[in-house]
């Protein structure tokens, strides 16, 4: 059983939604950051509901990273966020596979034929 309501953990989400600081929220409430976090994330991707069970929200893994049945407009911030995160570590990595393949082209070219 949750040591917390779920009156008390929505209360706690809207009072976030209204200051903007974790800090602030979790003070208020005297509860932790990770807590609100768990919160705001649940709530964020599945309402009120998905604060009765936190947890679970966190470890469902999408099999496609993007949700495509909705418009950005529609998204909610964790969503954008997650895509954002996502697309940053693919560019990341497909920069370096660049850069390894132009100092394998270059190291290629800089050895003496044996012909």
């Amino acid at each position: 059983m949750s040591k917390y309501t779920l009156d008390f953990k929505y209360q706690a989400v809207q009072y976030y939604q209204r200051v903007r600081s974790q800090q602030r929220t979790a003070d208020h409430f005297n509860i932790s950051r990770t807590h609100l976090r768990r919160w705001i994330a649940a709530y964020n991707q599945g309402g009120i509901r998905a604060l009765e069970h936190p947890q679970a929200i966190m470890t469902i893994k999408r099999k496609n990273p993007f949700i495509v049945d909705k418009p950005d407009h529609e998204k909610t911030q964790a969503e954008l966020i997650e895509e954002l995160r996502y697309m940053r570590a693919e560019n990341d990595y497909l920069k370096e596979l660049k850069a390894l393949r132009q100092k394998e082209a270059v190291a290629k070219k800089a050895k003496p034929s044996k012909h």
